[in-house]
């Protein structure tokens, strides 16, 4: 086929000169052709070619069937082709509809779960004690290895305070009038939930390989057993979402982000894939500050389970591309959703978007990938490769009492977009994570409140209890029930109870009232925990005395920290300092 060349405006009083141009340029010897005018245009005396084999090829109602060739874009509208959905959606483990609540929160909190949290904690504990010097009087000499049952108990609580909410966590203990709920004194004490709450931990730091480059490493057996647990024990129906959910955290962190949209502007990132019709999530990924290509996240999202099977996938502009609706349209996976011109978009939709009324819509349209914009009281976006540009009525109406027309891919949008906002709203009505200088320990928890959400959507969708299927029965309930459950005493699985650890009294070295200053001089403490400088230790004369205190000098003979000077002389010259 011969290539066809490119026309261009030309004043007719230069038309000779220019056909002259052409022919001193012209090499070849071949006629040149040049074609009929048709029709001048009179205000700017420029010709326009009207020979309808020249006109662009992007009005033409049918895309190119030849094989190989590249589909370009078109402005004719055409029938989406939409494969049946395959996949069969619903629980896939033995389940019995008269389970109660505490048995539906079991299949992602399960004993294995808490085993391992246990395990972690004690490790933790145990690490610590052998690192850390102990002040004579601290209440550490008396800590007991923790239980899964304390676990169970310390976990219930933590989801009751989402609920019963205060400003402190010793208000749960408090006696004053106004704060006083006995509940909490009679399940743990606050001294001994203290305990837990500082040793708590999820991964052994020891094991951890010189050359891991993990960020998430002390969260990470969490993140894997209740990923799998959530893919494992449902698999969605057709209509499924992908949306960003926030971790709210202010501290310092190299992954945090600023989402200025989000309730939450500051925290941890988390990338959901939910169910539209119920919130359920069933798969996430935490980010943690290395970016990747948008399509390749959105693949592995998915993952085998979804993709191939006909999943009607609804997402926001930060994801959708032509080039990634083009992908999922290979593994037979549909997008629909809003979009960004520069993610593939032709120059002339984009031209012709400039000339837009409110109310008016264009499109263009690259074999099944539609790409539209609707001029509204700004222009609104569109992707889709379920849809066609049709607009249609909808039941929203204006000020005067007119039917709202609109493309009726915002319709399918609005309907399916809200699974991830209904699960991100679901979980902001009860946070349980408290203010902390650790990171873990606010996105574990919000992790098993997503396990909770999870729980309480399949309950709902399969109880046959009537008391239960009842519209008033909502999340806070379904807490409140398990709360009760795991709060009982010797109703869980129970590690053998662990010797207390008994740390032996502190003893002050036989010489210390002997040899004066020529024996014992102050020192710098030497560095420790991989710190190069700046270690600091408990001062013994400070900590004798109740007095939190810290130092970066020690007695080189006796080596005991020691304040400079005074607690110094102190330490070396009275019996009882």
């Amino acid at each position: 086929m011969a290539s066809r060349s490119k026309c261009r405006r030309v004043p007719t009083d230069q038309l000779e000169s220019v056909v002259k141009e052409i022919c001193a340029d012209d090499d070849s010897g071949d006629e040149i052709m040049i074609p009929e005018l048709d029709e001048v245009d009179s205000d700017n005396n420029t010709v326009i070619d009207n020979d309808p084999q020249d006109s662009n090829d992007e009005h033409l109602a049918n895309t190119s069937a030849v094989p190989d060739t590249p589909i370009s874009w078109t402005y004719g509208d055409i029938v989406p082709t939409i494969v049946p959905f395959t996949s069969s959606s619903g629980v896939k483990i033995d389940i019995t509809h008269e389970m109660q609540p505490f048995s539906w929160i079991k299949i992602f909190l399960d004993d294995d779960l808490v085993t391992h949290i246990t395990t972690e904690t004690n490790r933790y504990a145990n690490q610590h004690f052998n690192t850390h010097e102990l002040a004579p009087h601290s209440r550490e000499h008396n800590y007991k290895y923790v239980t899964s049952d304390e676990i169970w108990t310390y976990l219930g609580i933590v989801f009751m305070t989402g609920i019963d909410k205060s400003p402190e966590i010793e208000d749960y203990w408090s006696t004053r009038p106004l704060f006083h709920t006995p509940w909490y004194g009679q399940k743990m004490s606050l001294r001994r939930f203290q305990q837990i709450s500082k040793f708590l931990h999820f991964a052994d730091n020891d094991a951890r390989p010189a050359d891991c480059e993990d960020r998430l490493y002390k969260v990470r057996p969490i993140i894997d057993s209740l990923v799998g647990k959530f893919r494992n024990t449902y698999i969605p129906e057709k209509e499924i979402a992908i949306d960003e959910g926030m971790i709210a955290w202010k501290g310092r962190l190299i992954f945090r982000v600023y989402m200025p949209d989000k309730p939450d502007k500051y925290g941890i990132k988390a990338y959901l894939v939910c169910e539209s019709t119920s919130g359920y999530i069933w798969n996430f990924e935490i980010y943690c500050g290395k970016s990747r290509p948008i399509k390749e996240l959105v693949v592995d999202l998915l993952g085998p389970q979804l993709l191939d099977k006909g999943y009607h996938l609804y997402q926001d502009n930060y994801y959708n591309s032509v080039e990634l609706c083009e992908t999922l349209l290979q593994r037979n996976t549909y997008v629909c959703g809003t979009f960004r011109m520069d993610r593939g978009a032709p120059k002339e939709l984009k031209n012709d978007v400039k000339k837009l009324k409110k109310g008016e819509s264009v499109f263009s349209r690259k074999g099944q990938v539609l790409v539209q914009v609707w001029r509204d009281k700004r222009d609104v976006k569109l992707i889709s490769t379920l849809h066609t540009a049709k607009i249609v009525e909808s039941a929203k109406t204006n000020r005067k009492g007119e039917k709202i027309c609109r493309p009726e891919v915002i319709g399918d949008y609005n309907k399916h977009m809200r699974g991830v906002d209904r699960a991100d709203q679901m979980l902001h009505y009860y946070p349980c994570s408290r203010k902390t200088i650790k990171w873990t320990k606010k996105l574990v928890f919000f992790l098993l409140q997503m396990a909770a959400l999870n729980s309480f959507i399949l309950f709902k969708n399969y109880t046959t209890t009537e008391k239960y299927k009842k519209r008033n029965y909502k999340f806070k309930d379904f807490i409140l029930d398990c709360v009760e459950k795991m709060t009982e005493p010797n109703k869980h699985a129970v590690t053998p109870p662990q010797a207390t650890l008994k740390r032996p009294p502190v003893k002050d070295p036989e010489n210390r009232l002997e040899g004066g200053l020529k024996v014992h001089k102050m020192v710098h403490v030497p560095p420790s925990n991989n710190k190069k400088n700046g270690a600091m230790r408990k001062c013994r004369v400070c900590a004798k005395h109740k007095i939190r205190k810290e130092t970066s000098v020690m007695c080189a003979s006796c080596g005991v920290a020691l304040c400079k000077l005074s607690c110094f002389n102190v330490y070396h010259t009275k019996k009882n300092y």
